[in-house]
């Protein structure tokens, strides 16, 4: 697999920032790809990189302490900020059991020059890095058409005076008019939707469409790419991983590039 560079450029504050998603981490055996991504990030030497969830394939991975040696060679690169997706959780649906793992997690809280951001917030120069974790409950019915995804966005610290930038792993009914004109953020950063399963060549054709989302939603119409909704720049990412371990369709996988998306930020 290669790695893709997708470039935007914003107005607001001086930065550049990678945005990257959806890494899957699951065994040595993705070490090979993730030490490309490692070094196409560093050719670019961005002031931040953010991970917008799915850090890990599943709760429980092998060989985590290559994921930790990867983190600390990539925290050497810039500050890197993590939210949280749903793959990190373990899931039992029988009997309403979610929850982290929480001694990788603590192992990764402790590495230099990186912010694990599980409903919190940071400021780093003058940018405030809001790292909102949807809960798993709304993963499960996330494109139901009542879920209330304000109730989430309540938990969210805005800086009048600083650049908003919200990591939030899934897009899915957070590009709403309404909200975003309530909540004013400058700057969306998300995964999850894999692109909508587009192959990069076919992107030009797709745009911002997918054929299905990660709930089996057909042909929605906002699943990838650069989006304005008011005053806020919503970039979704295809992800590093589009498709994982766990998918039924892995032996497609190399019809699918790795995205790393170089982020220019401009007063």
């Amino acid at each position: 697999m290669k790695t893709y560079r997708k470039k935007y450029n914003l107005n607001g504050v001086n930065a550049n920032i990678v945005s990257i998603s959806d890494i899957h981490y699951y065994d040595k055996n993705d070490m090979k790809n993730l030490n490309k991504v490692l070094e196409s990030i560093s050719k670019i030497n961005p002031q931040y990189i953010c991970i917008i969830g799915d850090l890990t394939d599943e709760a429980n991975i092998h060989d985590e302490e290559l994921l930790i040696k990867w983190l600390v060679d990539l925290s050497n690169i810039s500050k890197v900020i993590i939210s949280l997706g749903n793959h990190e959780f373990y899931i039992d649906k029988f009997k309403g059991i979610y929850g982290l793992n929480e001694k990788l997690f603590n192992k990764i809280k402790k590495i230099k020059n990186l912010y694990l951001l599980n409903n919190e917030n940071i400021i780093i120069d003058n940018i405030n890095f809001i790292g909102l974790t949807l809960p798993v409950d709304y993963y499960l019915k996330e494109e139901n058409i009542f879920t209330d995804v304000e109730k989430y966005f309540r938990t969210i610290k805005l800086k009048k005076n600083y650049y908003n930038i919200l990591l939030c792993h899934s897009p899915i009914k957070l590009l709403n008019e309404k909200l975003l004109k309530k909540y004013n953020i400058n700057l969306i950063l998300c995964g999850h939707t894999h692109g909508g399963m587009i192959p990069r060549f076919f992107r030009p054709i797709f745009q911002t469409k997918g054929i299905i989302s990660p709930s089996k939603k057909i042909g929605l119409k906002t699943l990838y790419g650069h989006l304005k909704i008011c005053n806020t720049d919503i970039i979704i990412t295809s992800g590093i991983t589009v498709v994982s371990n766990m998918n039924e369709y892995q032996k497609f996988k190399n019809l699918y590039d790795m995205e790393i998306v170089d982020i220019k930020i401009k007063k």
